[in-house]
């Protein structure tokens, strides 16, 4: 017992040693102090270039060094929002043109599926427009950072904040999408999906409270029936600030689009002083001045002025006195132009979209939209509607299959197709390399002529050959 408490002694002794070699490290020298430097644990590091006397880096008082970067959450700004996307033709372009484009990829349906069952599909999307509902939560999902679309099943009206079974679908029971935009309809719950079977929802909302048109009602939907759109995420806190959802298209544009705007409007202003007449009166400076004449006679002059001011703006007529003159004196200005084309260049840059695109027409000199703008387009699409449109085709597609099929195929899988909008010698080109292609395959025994005529009639919406196939044709 002895040796145990010498042993249980020593080690207290030695703890508290060590506490005071930590100590002394930690503690600043003397020399430390007279620098006015701080402990290594309390003191940051700024490394940084600075030439005081140039006022050039950081630190110095330079016009650079006055720019900030403060937190606006412009995106919050309901109004704001509302008003730019109603306001400026720009603003709506840059939303709903990627948008319309998104919904142009719409995929193809993949996998071990009977023609008829597939036309079936199709119908069921064309019947219940779902395109255009798509369409609308896109466009909301990029303007205010978050939309939602509530899979509209019959017979489920009281099971909606129950999870969707698929095999609960009856025949014919899909029909469309009821579409929220955040501020007025759907509100996220706090509750968290953990469910790793369900890869889609998982890290998101469990639960949304969703507002009807009709009364303001609100029910609760479980998250397994609801498409979710958001426009560019945030990190945390914003997130948090967020409400989960993402922020507006237009916020990273918006500053630009005033820029723009502002140099527009001076323009026009300056178009107004470009030429602007005089006219000659000896007496004005006396008038002015109030010694050669009365306040009554100062007022008639302003009357006559004004009236001929009148005159020149209707008839452009105007009575001189007989020393009487007028001059025109002429403002010209250059640049303006292409100051206008740098600014739609750097909106164009900030909306990735291509200036030919986003404006209507090519700029004289500066951003000629080619076929180098329109692939880098084309792949923002592409990205897009991977990110945004398959995760909620993914959830929608296999309600579609259970309504309109009784079942979900095991194979189903979704081929979003380029944008890219072919002219006849390219579909022909293209027809030409597929038929080339099939008929190796078919040769080689890797493909029947079965499945060479499925293969045709699916690729007959690009190529526009082969969509007379009938399936009695194929078999």
């Amino acid at each position: 017992m002895a040796t145990t408490k010498r042993k249980s002694t020593s080690n207290k002794a030695l703890d508290s040693l060590l506490r005071d070699v930590r100590k002394q490290r930690t503690k600043p020298s003397l020399q430390a102090q007279a620098l006015g430097l701080q402990a290594a644990e309390n003191a940051r590091a700024f490394d940084f270039f600075s030439n005081q006397l140039a006022r050039t880096g950081a630190g110095t008082s330079s016009l650079e060094n006055g720019t900030s970067y403060d937190i606006t959450r412009w995106t919050l700004n309901y109004w704001a929002v509302i008003s730019m996307f109603e306001t400026s033709w720009v603003a709506r372009r840059i939303i709903e043109a990627p948008a319309q484009d998104i919904i142009k990829t719409w995929p193809n349906v993949l996998g071990e599926i009977d023609p008829k069952d597939l036309d079936r599909m199709s119908c069921a999307v064309r019947k219940t427009n779902t395109k255009s509902q798509m369409l609308e939560a896109l466009i909301w999902g990029r303007l205010f950072g978050g939309a939602g679309a509530l899979i509209v099943i019959k017979g489920h009206e009281n099971d909606l904040d129950q999870p969707l079974d698929l095999d609960d679908i009856q025949v014919g029971a899909y029909k469309g999408l009821s579409v929220f935009d955040r501020w007025s309809g759907i509100t996220p719950s706090t509750e968290m999906c953990d469910d790793i079977e369900r890869p889609l929802d998982v890290g998101l909302p469990e639960y949304y409270e969703c507002r009807s048109a009709k009364g303001g009602n609100t029910f609760k939907v479980h998250s397994s029936r609801i498409l979710r759109f958001t426009g560019p995420m945030m990190p945390e806190p914003e997130r948090s600030a967020y409400s989960g959802w993402g922020i507006s298209i237009l916020a990273p544009v918006v500053q630009t689009i005033m820029s723009y705007d502002n140099v527009s409007y001076n323009a026009l202003s300056l178009s107004y002083r470009a030429q602007i007449i005089g006219m000659r009166n000896d007496d004005l400076a006396s008038m002015l001045s109030g010694l050669g004449s009365t306040a009554q006679a100062s007022q008639k002059f302003y009357q006559r002025m004004r009236g001929v001011n009148e005159l020149l703006s209707n008839q452009s007529l105007v009575v001189l006195p007989k020393d009487g003159e007028l001059s025109k004196i002429e403002y010209s200005f250059s640049g303006l132009s292409e100051l206008k084309q740098s600014f739609q260049l750097d909106v164009s840059g900030a909306a990735k979209m291509p200036v030919s695109l986003l404006w209507g027409r090519t700029l004289n000199g500066l951003g000629q939209a080619g076929d180098g703008d329109e692939r880098i387009y084309e792949k923002t699409v592409a990205t897009e509607a991977n990110t945004c449109l398959r995760p909620a085709l993914e959830k929608l597609y296999p309600v579609i299959a259970a309504s309109e099929l009784g079942e979900v195929p095991d194979d189903m899988d979704l081929n979003f197709p380029s944008i890219r909008v072919l002219t006849e010698q390219e579909k022909s080109e293209l027809a030409k390399t597929t038929a080339d292609t099939l008929a190796v395959y078919m040769n080689g025994g890797v493909m029947s002529p079965r499945v060479v005529g499925k293969e045709v009639k699916q690729s007959s919406d690009i190529t526009g050959i082969g969509s007379n196939l009938t399936d009695e044709d194929i078999a």
